[in-house]
């Protein structure tokens, strides 16, 4: 069913090969998410309609022409079944929803997931309700449709994100372009995982970790670049990041890696069972257990450098802060850091303050983060106090939310960053 049936290494229990199937199951509806968008239609609305866009709107609000306006809304409901997407033009996205209904909404990135804003306009008595939103024309949102208490997904719109709570509505707007490298390609060769269980005795719990192992692995000799990757069951699932890996390596835009995925979850079925909220506080315990506990025990196994200039940490959002924070606190081991959406908000912009004020480490960083209402204005003040302090820093804004489809979209762009020929930095 995948290329990434577990290869579970001995002594790991049978809890573990069903969570790895759990994490490839999901992975492969994203997967199929992913490829269904990417071949929907991408025409604009007037071409769709026969007509613009705004065109259309005026007809929608004559109050005083009930049959021109009865007539657009057939149009429009016609045009956009056979679209399967939210009609689009320029910067306007037009969302609707016919049905019985008193008010209804479009909770999403656009407006912090708040379902008392961007409410829909009833036409007339009739049962259809529309919002026309202007966005920036090169963005890619998520959202659902609260109709009265009830959150749905959008039923005209087939292009879907799944997210960290499930599956969400997307729409992409003409200037957006999706990344390619998370498409599993059947040409190429691919990596494999190792599904383990570790017993962490500095924080008293055994996590799931899952380590890619480059094509090749098995023949090859020496000892190779390693990422610790936190939130790693939903860098695999939702990030696609195993894709990712395969499609760089195979097209030579990086050398061979290993990728060391570390979840937060100590059941990975379970999101109760979660400990990042803990442990990616800035936690020095979750720091010597990276250190001295996962690195130290996959290192001869898996080859992995000691060089800390060709060892990387990344995360999103809590996961960028605890990834900061080790690299900050262990530069002998993490020279390398990439952060996504970070969470640099807590405990006051504790994080900031600590690399303002602090010496200089020899670490090598990549921030990104969306500008629709995600992390940008914590990401850039790292960003300047980085400068001013002197380190290397790649940063990008994308306009984008908060969510695992921006994220996954920038992993090629975090590995080419670091250990990339030079055309692709």
């Amino acid at each position: 069913m995948t290329a990434y049936a577990p290869r579970t290494r001995r002594k790991t229990g049978s809890t573990l090969r069903t969570a790895f199937r759990y994490v490839s199951v999901a992975g492969m509806l994203t997967a199929a998410m992913a490829v269904r968008a990417q071949v929907l239609d991408q025409r604009p609305a007037r071409e769709v309609l026969g007509m613009p866009l705004n065109e259309l709107l005026m007809l929608l609000q004559q109050e005083g022409n009930p049959a021109a306006r009865d007539t657009a809304i057939a149009h429009l409901v016609r045009g956009a079944k056979r679209y399967g997407q939210p009609l689009v033009e320029d910067s306007t996205v037009l969302l609707f929803f016919r049905g019985k209904a008193a008010r209804v909404s479009a909770p999403g990135d656009l407006n912090g997931w708040r379902a008392t804003e961007d409410t829909f306009t009833r036409v007339g008595r009739t049962d259809f309700f529309y919002l026309a939103r202007k966005v920036d024309p090169r963005s890619r949102f998520e959202y659902k449709l609260a109709v009265d208490s009830n959150w749905i997904l959008d039923p005209v719109n087939a292009r879907q994100a799944m997210g960290g709570f499930g599956p969400n509505s997307e729409v992409w707007m003409p200037g957006y372009s999706p990344p390619k490298e998370i498409q599993h390609r059947e040409e190429i060769h691919h990596g494999s995982l190792d599904t383990l269980s570790l017993h962490s005795k500095t924080l008293g719990r055994t996590y799931p970790v899952f380590v890619y192992r480059p094509h090749g692995f098995a023949r090859s000799h020496g000892k190779l670049p390693v990422i610790f990757v936190t939130d790693g069951g939903e860098y695999l699932s939702l990030g696609l990041m195993h894709n990712v890996l395969d499609n760089v390596i195979a097209e030579k835009r990086i050398p061979p890696i290993v990728a060391v995925f570390i979840d937060p979850r100590t059941n990975i079925r379970d999101s109760r069972t979660s400990r990042r909220m803990t442990d990616y506080a800035m936690s020095d315990s979750f720091v010597t257990f990276l250190v001295t506990e996962v690195r130290s025990r996959l290192m001869k196994t898996y080859r992995l450098t000691s060089d800390a200039g060709q060892t990387a940490i990344m995360g999103a959002s809590l996961g960028g802060l605890i990834a900061t924070y080790a690299s900050y606190c262990r530069p002998d081991v993490f020279g390398l850091c990439a952060v996504q959406s970070p969470s640099y908000w807590l405990k006051d912009k504790a994080i900031i303050r600590l690399i303002k004020e602090g010496k200089k480490k020899a670490v090598r960083f990549y921030i990104d983060t969306g500008t629709i209402r995600d992390s940008q204005m914590e990401a850039r003040a790292m960003r300047d106090v980085l400068h001013e302090k002197g380190y290397i820093c790649h940063y990008a804004e994308y306009p984008e939310g908060h969510n695992w489809a921006n994220w996954r979209a920038r992993i090629a762009n975090i590995l080419t960053t670091f250990w990339g020929r030079t055309e692709d930095n």
